[in-house]
């Protein structure tokens, strides 16, 4: 009776404390670690994906870069992800509810997000706005994208230059003279991939067949995994997937070709993680992916924080970030020094050098007329 007795006042103890809110008779919720990092007199700043983490590439990658700033800046910054998911419907207001809550800087990108972004920034012209992967206009208040404030900074990766370096290692290997881009949805940046890459392939052979697919999608493997099926089907044996989760697709498409058929990562360094994984799948994807090009939205965000710290973050700029600052890159890995020789390895670093020095101009699909790209497509591609 007395052991009873015992366990009913300890479990009588625990409902007390749990009405109490189990902090001491403490009604108010625990604050969470945003408010904590405001009291604490942090800068903070939220990485809003309009998309989930998960994709292997850009948005993890960003992540990747929040985690630094908590880890390598913690005792002066506090930074978080906030995932809009894919449901577009929810991107402005879920933006808008971003804006409202006090975050020191919004770090926000993507083609899609600009339409947003804009009546955002004239609505709250002091907060300060990261935006990646889009070109803005900071002087001419009469033309496109005009952005009426001095708080935003402009991350503008260069992709195009890491895809001329993919585009030429896909030459190299192609048996067939047909390489292929496969991109998520069609918009300048996606563009600006394509662009390098066919420049690049038609650097090593200049009667190269460079393809151009779309996926119409950022999120669906499956529409991923059909459009690669096509073009292996066509002949075209160097994929290069550029799509996000979409993208993945062809990875799983591309184990079940036959050998001397390949695919290209990118953003992250997808082979590698693929390797990670120990598994016989992942092995395998990891053994067909001869590259990957990393785009590295990690290091631009941790660098942003860093540089905003330091009072040297060149607001009211659109920052260019390529391969000199290795900001764009291609990923070398066991494949890669399995699949090329020495030579042709030697002659990939070469042309890394002769882009950084200027010998190479890699070409852009930004700043052109109406029609320039359809022009360049037709050049590049024989199906069009």
């Amino acid at each position: 009776m007395k052991k009873f007795l015992t366990v009913l006042l300890a479990c009588l103890m625990c409902l007390s404390l749990a009405a109490c809110g189990g902090n001491g008779g403490n009604n108010e919720p625990a604050k969470s670690a945003f408010e904590q990092a405001k009291e604490a007199g942090k800068f903070t700043v939220a990485f809003v994906v309009n998309g989930t983490l998960g994709d292997k590439s850009f948005f993890d990658s960003g992540n990747a870069g929040i985690e630094r700033i908590n880890a390598e800046l913690g005792d002066q910054a506090y930074g978080e992800t906030i995932e809009l998911t894919y449901d577009t419907s929810t991107w402005g207001t879920g933006l808008e509810e971003v804006f409202k809550t006090g975050w020191d800087a919004i770090i926000v990108g993507t083609y899609d997000m600009k339409e947003y972004t804009i009546p955002l920034t004239e609505q709250y012209p002091d907060q300060k706005v990261w935006f990646y992967d889009e070109v803005w206009n900071f002087d001419d208040a009469e033309g496109w994208q005009y952005c009426p404030s001095e708080n935003l900074y402009a991350m503008m990766f260069s992709q195009n230059e890491g895809s001329f370096v993919v585009g030429a290692m896909a030459a190299m290997l192609s048996q067939t003279g047909k390489v292929a881009f496969m991109g998520g949805m069609d918009n300048t940046v996606l563009d600006d991939f394509y662009v390098g890459f066919a420049q690049g392939a038609k650097y090593v052979n200049p009667n190269a067949d460079v393809n151009l697919s779309w996926m119409n999608s950022f999120s669906d493997a499956t529409a991923g995994k059909d459009t690669a099926q096509g073009l292996y089907a066509a002949g075209y044996d160097v994929v290069f997937a550029c799509g996000g989760q979409a993208g993945l697709g062809g990875f799983d498409q591309v184990i079940t070709e036959a050998e001397g058929n390949w695919v290209i990562g990118v953003d992250g360094d997808q082979g590698a993680y693929f390797a990670s994984l120990g598994t016989d799948e992942g092995n395998a994807k990891a053994a067909r992916c001869i590259t990957s090009m990393i785009k590295s939205l990690d290091v631009g965000v941790f660098e942003a924080c860093k540089r905003h710290l330091e009072g040297t973050l060149p607001y009211g700029t659109n920052d260019a970030l390529g391969i000199a600052g290795d900001y764009v890159r291609a990923a070398i890995t066991d494949t890669t020094t399995t699949v090329f020789t020495e030579e042709q390895l030697a002659t990939v670093n070469q042309i890394i050098e002769d882009i950084k020095n200027g010998t190479i101009v890699v070409e852009t699909a930004f700043n052109h007329e109406d029609g320039w790209f359809t022009n360049y497509v037709k050049q590049n591609d024989s199906t069009k």
